[in-house]
């Protein structure tokens, strides 16, 4: 028998993967094709759906009232039931997989269904007050749990009716008599999801999954989901996030609810705190159907009418799924007048669907209106060093603070960003760039650009989710422009390409690329190809250079010295490369050295491991290096270990020692540095490396984490834009106070340094 069951809901796309379970559809948003009409098709505008809408309800009882006309058999099923409550009787009848109004209310109601928690499952505190209350009661309710608080309307959804304040200062305006719920902000937490179906003989309770939630003008808005929760089996314990649900969903079924639900929790450092009940369908019901039709199982929208129908469930373990999808779903932000969706997101590797849900450029959007949802085939959120849980800034809507940096033209904002996000390079600009010798690939996967200001930033353009970047690059009228959003920001330009690039040594016919690389004021010259660590199997888990490299050979070094010195175009030298053995690679080192210095006094710049023997340091003093570095990379110990096992052996001890003897010998400022990577390792422990490189004298040095393909952490995220920003900020005043930069002093060299112009 054909199915005549309508989906009633905010998205088409919610019943794709539903195996033809529904004849229709009427939806706020969606193609308006096939079997599914369409509110914001038919009035050629996006709507809000979390906030009350008339015109749409009333959009809703005329669609419902002709689909009946037509059918009288017919059955509506709702994303969220508790609308059809408010329906007439006529229309009422039509409806299926409905509680009773009495429950819906109470679940609905986050003061009552927080209460009701308590009897079995830790909570998050909570007060109730009214809002003619709510400012006099700050600082009384939660007076040790810091100055943010969190206010909830009592009954809300999608983040609508949930706002961060901090005092009494702030303009939040409340309704004198509505009933608020005031809770203690926690600063560090994961935000969870749990679906569960009640059967009457059992409950079948699905994955948890992480929700991406966004503060965006004070209010905490969800932004996607993130299915992946067993890489967080450090900070997730899943079987007390099953018990608790069980405990609690089981008290539902004892009232009679049957049906979808799901439960949020937080997860704290120490504890899970249950936030709220959605007595309807979730955002992540998408992401469960796909993996339940791959396993040729019934969707969720099918065991919920199987539920409301007694009838027995088809026997599996829910919460074994193993779901590995993830999503985003934008909202319109008003600030950056910009909903569209790149063709090239579409070939992503990541990306396995993208739902427009009848989406066009030329609709018309009210604020916080649902845009499209980008559907990925992996995680797209971390947790960092400091338990914050993030999600790539490119798959983040800019906040309209963040917006306003970058567009007033603040310098540290826009490097970040750059650094961080990447740059996404239109067709017209790649063309235009390839007509010009190509691409130049600079350290990182990345490109140099250069701003009309003359500086310039490294910015990726392979790494993950560069074609997501909000920054790209567009070419008009013969001049290459770096736009952000909507808005441009100005004329670029690019090195242009070596053409030497592809040459190759007459003693070994080794590419000059492997032994060398000229760009900015200066050239590079690597003293190996080879790390000692990577062939011992013990490299640095963010490192993506080759197992095997090239074995050339001192006469090849020397050719290639001997080409760039007659090119000239540089201003310094800079030696680095692999890793040898310390002594080994100090021997190497001062071969070079000594080999320029016979034809050049430019300065040289030597990065290596750290040398303990002061006489070897004096010699390379003697023979010309200007500046050395041993870049500590990994401040705390047990972290250097575990993501360096080889280089991590080398103590922060001996790096130090090394560092300060140098300092004797190199007593000009900012002569003697250390690199630092910002993100792998908690934010005080690099303040710590910063007050101690200071107070020695060393210049610190700050690299941001990139996340590099063919790494092993290539799927970690790096950290972000705000984080970036504000340890800058704090950095650099710690570096005042001892007269010190964040390094290096050479304004080209800072280019994929977290650093400014002096």
């Amino acid at each position: 028998m054909k199915n005549k069951v309508v989906w009633i809901g905010t998205k088409e796309s919610d019943i794709l993967h539903t195996n033809h379970f529904f004849s229709n559809s009427i939806t706020a948003c969606g193609s308006g094709k096939s079997h599914n009409i369409s509110f914001s098709v038919s009035q050629n505008r996006r709507i809000n759906y979390n906030v009350n809408n008339p015109e749409y309800t009333q959009f809703l009882l005329k669609q419902m009232e002709m689909v009946v006309e037509k059918d009288s058999e017919v059955e509506f099923m709702y994303y969220n039931p508790y609308y059809a409550h408010l329906l007439n009787p006529v229309l009422l009848q039509h409806v299926c997989c409905l509680n009773s109004k009495s429950i819906m209310d109470m679940l609905r109601s986050k003061c009552e269904m927080r209460t009701l928690a308590a009897k079995y499952i830790p909570i998050v505190p909570y007060e109730r007050v009214l809002g003619k209350e709510l400012y006099n009661k700050l600082n009384l309710c939660f007076p040790n749990n810091g100055k943010k608080y969190i206010i909830q309307q009592n009954i809300s959804s999608g983040g609508e009716g949930t706002f961060v304040i901090s005092d009494a200062k702030e303009t939040l305006t409340c309704s004198e008599n509505e009933v608020y719920l005031l809770s203690p902000y926690y600063e560090k937490n994961i935000p969870i999801n749990v679906n569960f179906i009640i059967f009457d003989e059992e409950i079948f309770i699905f994955p948890p999954s992480i929700q991406i939630i966004q503060q965006i003008n004070g209010k905490l808005l969800f932004k996607g989901t993130d299915f992946n929760a067993e890489k967080y089996a450090n900070y997730l314990d899943k079987e007390v996030i099953w018990q608790n649900t069980f405990r609690l969903a089981s008290a539902l079924k004892a009232m009679g609810y049957r049906g979808i639900c799901g439960f949020d929790y937080i997860q704290t450092k120490s504890q899970l705190l249950f936030l709220e009940c959605n007595p309807r369908f979730q955002a992540s019901t998408y992401l469960l159907n796909l993996t339940l039709e791959k396993e040729g199982l019934p969707s969720i929208q099918e065991l919920n009418y199987m539920a409301f129908n007694h009838r027995k469930a088809v026997k599996f373990d829910a919460y074994t799924l193993n779901v590995t999808y993830s999503c985003i779903a934008p909202s319109y932000q008003t600030y950056l007048k910009n909903s569209s969706i790149r063709e090239e997101w579409f070939q992503h590797p990541s990306v396995f669907e993208i739902l427009t849900d009848g989406l066009k450029a030329d609709m018309h959007f009210v604020e916080d209106a649902y845009l499209y949802r980008v559907i990925f085939s992996k995680s797209i959120t971390d947790i960092t060093p400091e338990f914050d849980l993030i999600s790539y800034d490119n798959l983040q809507t800019a906040s309209e603070d963040w917006y306003k940096k970058i567009i007033s033209g603040d310098l540290l904002a826009l490097k970040i960003g750059l650094l961080n996000q990447g740059i996404f390079i239109s067709k017209a600009a790649l063309n235009f760039i390839q007509n010009y010798g190509g691409i130049k690939d600079s350290v990182f996967d990345s490109i140099d650009l250069i701003l009309n200001n003359g500086i310039i930033i490294n910015c990726p353009y392979k790494i993950n989710y560069a074609d997501f970047s909000p920054f790209f690059l567009e070419y008009f009228s013969g001049q290459l422009e770096l736009h952000y959003y909507d808005k441009c920001l100005g004329p670029v330009s690019l090195e242009p390409n070596n053409p030497d690039k592809d040459r190759i040594t007459r003693n070994s016919n080794v590419p000059y690329r492997r032994l060398s690389y000229s760009g900015g004021d200066r050239l590079r010259i690597h003293h190996t190809d080879i790390c000692v660590f990577k062939r011992g199997n013990n490299c640095c888990q963010f490192c993506n250079l080759p197992v095997n490299g090239f074995d050339y050979t001192f006469e090849d070094i020397q050719e290639v010295i001997d080409f760039y010195l007659t090119k000239g175009g540089f201003r310094h030298i800079l030696i680095g490369g692999g890793s040898e053995s310390i002594s080994h690679e100090s021997d190497t080192v001062l071969k070079i050295v000594h080999y320029i210095r016979e034809k050049n006094n430019s300065p040289i710049y030597l990065m290596c491991l750290p040398i303990q023997n002061d006489a070897e340091l004096e010699s390379l003093y003697h023979a010309g290096i200007t500046e050395i570095g041993f870049n500590i990379e990994i401040w705390d110990d047990k972290i250097a270990k575990k993501l360096m096992p080889g280089k991590g052996r080398i103590s922060r001890e001996t790096y130090m020692n090394a560092l300060k003897n140098a300092r004797k010998i190199w007593k000009k400022p900012y002569s003697v540095r250390s690199l630092l990577i910002v993100g792998l390792e908690p934010a005080i422990n690099t303040e710590e490396a910063v007050h101690m490189l200071c107070q020695e004298g060393i210049m610190p040095i700050l690299s941001v984490f990139r996340p590099l393909p063919n790494s092993q952490i290539s799927e970690f995220l790096p950290p972000t834009n705000e984080f970036l920003y504000n340890l800058y900020k704090r950095l650099d005043k710690i570096c005042n106070i001892y007269n010190q930069h964040l390094g290096p002093n050479c304004t080209a060299c800072q280019n994929n340094t977290l650093s400014l112009p002096w």
